[in-house]
């Protein structure tokens, strides 16, 4: 069925006549992704890759370029009145760094309209992002010169590294490696004298390092894709022919 040409009340009417509960405060998008997942068939492998794509389809439609420039703003704002605060009571306190969502979402806008790869897209199953072109992206966001630390199960095809210490500016530079975590350049970086990355991550401890350590270790593999502000990440790139 294509419940994208349903009006609400049609779809409301769809998931009545199924039994489902609790719809009536719910969207559009919100209905439809509830009938997807109740949907079922004998051929369970195809239906599971097709609510993958819709359900993906609805993720990306809901997270768009409007909602990542109003929750950036949002997060912006709490920091900045959080650094006033502080300032005015005398106390040095931790601040928050940027929420996931915003910093693969600006990944993301970045890899869409720098790199031209489009099919980038957020929230996936496993990994931060997941492209047609890249496989799974890897996304690791530091607001801070404090060490960056990575889950030993992680795997990826690229990661993707976004200096935002000079975010409350407005500025960010984002960084590609297309290193696996399995290749051996990646598994023998050193995190300490003594220890690698494959060596910590067999130990089951987080592995961590800061950026400044990383990177010259890399270096060979690092690109810096993108360095500019936050208002030009929406900004598609001109290829001149």
């Amino acid at each position: 069925m294509d419940y994208a040409i349903k009006t609400i009340l049609e779809l409301k009417a769809i998931c009545k006549e199924r039994n489902l509960n609790h719809i009536s405060g719910k969207n559009k998008k919100e209905l439809i992704l509830l009938l997807i997942q109740q949907d079922t068939t004998p051929n369970s492998s195809i239906v599971n890759l097709v609510k993958t794509d819709i359900k993906q389809e609805i993720v990306e439609e809901i997270y768009t370029k409007e909602l990542l420039k109003e929750q950036y703003t949002l997060h912006k704002s709490y920091v900045k009145g959080r650094i006033e605060t502080t300032k005015q009571i005398g106390v040095k306190v931790r601040m928050p760094s940027i929420p996931e969502d915003i910093s693969e979402n600006i990944v993301k806008q970045i890899i869409h309209n720098k790199l031209n790869d489009t099919t980038s897209t957020w929230d996936c199953e496993k990994g931060d992002l997941q492209s047609q072109k890249e496989g799974k992206q890897e996304c690791k966001c530091f607001t801070s010169d404090g060490p960056l630390s990575f889950t030993p199960s992680s795997e990826w095809n690229v990661i993707y590294f976004l200096d935002a210490r000079n975010w409350l500016n407005n500025k960010f530079i984002l960084y590609r490696i297309p290193l696996t975590r399995t290749s051996d350049e990646w598994k023998n970086i050193k995190m300490s004298k003594t220890q690698t990355f494959e060596d910590q991550r067999n130990q089951g401890r987080r592995p961590r390092i800061t950026w400044e350590s990383l990177q010259p270790q890399i270096e060979g593999y690092v690109t810096k894709v993108y360095e500019g502000t936050f208002e030009d990440i929406f900004i598609p790139l001109v290829v001149k022919e």
